[in-house]
């Protein structure tokens, strides 16, 4: 089901309860980060984790449509409460409750006579009417446009994976992923830094299982190679494009 797009720029902090960046770090036999450089993992880090979308959390279009159109229906109802200060065909019963409703408003301190809650009767069912018909559009809207799949709830896994290519390049290491084929553990250089990695992410963001975390690297690996390949292409002026000799 499409969920309501997310607005706005978010932040989430590392988890460092159990460890710290630092410490993970020296773990590995990394390169000590500079200060620049750390608050620059942090930074990637911190805005990737804002991007993941708590299963089952986020508004489904559907629902936040249905809801316009339900506020539109209860402020239709609101419209016959003005048909005293309107002329024209009317019912007995809406010109009665009308009548009742005028004889409170009147001597109310802030409206204080009968024509002023004639015209403040007229005006509230006039924008109760304008945000009836805006519930609606909005509806129209929110059904019309696309919204998130459940195949977004990952794609923060893509920058994490990417951060650690970096980090991997920093080292001259090259980044490796794979399972063992008896064993069924995860191994290479990738694996072992995603690993270490992942104990800052907080704990419902995590891999569940060490074959899990190969998937989403693997995953990742993949989406952040065609990225690059659409970026390349879009970057090659068509004219200088160059193919390969037979």
């Amino acid at each position: 089901m499409a969920k309501l797009p997310r607005t706005g720029v978010a932040y989430r902090s590392l988890d460092e309860r159990e460890v710290t960046l630092a410490e993970i770090v020296a773990s590995l036999g990394l390169k000590p980060l500079s200060k620049k450089a750390e608050r620059e993992i942090r930074n990637r880090l911190g805005f990737a984790l804002a991007m993941w979308d708590e299963p089952h959390t986020g508004l489904q279009i559907k629902d936040v449509a249905g809801s316009l159109e339900a506020h539109a229906k209860r402020l239709d109802q609101i419209a016959p409460l003005g048909t005293i200060t309107r002329s024209g065909f009317v019912r007995e019963r809406d010109i009665a409750v009308g009548g009742q409703l005028i004889q409170i408003l009147a001597p109310n301190p802030v409206i204080g006579s009968v024509e002023a809650a004639h015209e403040y009767l007229r005006n509230f069912c006039n924008r109760a009417g304008i945000i009836a018909s805006s519930c609606r559009a909005a509806a129209a809207s929110l059904q019309s446009r696309k919204g998130q799949d459940g195949k977004s709830r990952y794609v923060w896994y893509d920058e994490f994976t990417a951060v650690l290519l970096d980090i991997c390049k920093r080292n001259k290491i090259e980044p490796t992923v794979g399972i063992h084929p008896i064993s069924g553990e995860p191994v290479g250089t990738l694996a072992k830094i995603a690993s270490a990695f992942e104990r800052v992410l907080p704990p419902t963001m995590r891999s569940r299982k060490p074959a899990t975390m190969v998937k989403r690297l693997q995953r990742s690996l993949s989406r952040l190679a065609q990225r690059v390949e659409a970026a390349s292409g879009r970057a090659t002026p068509r004219g200088e494009r160059h193919t390969k000799g037979t």
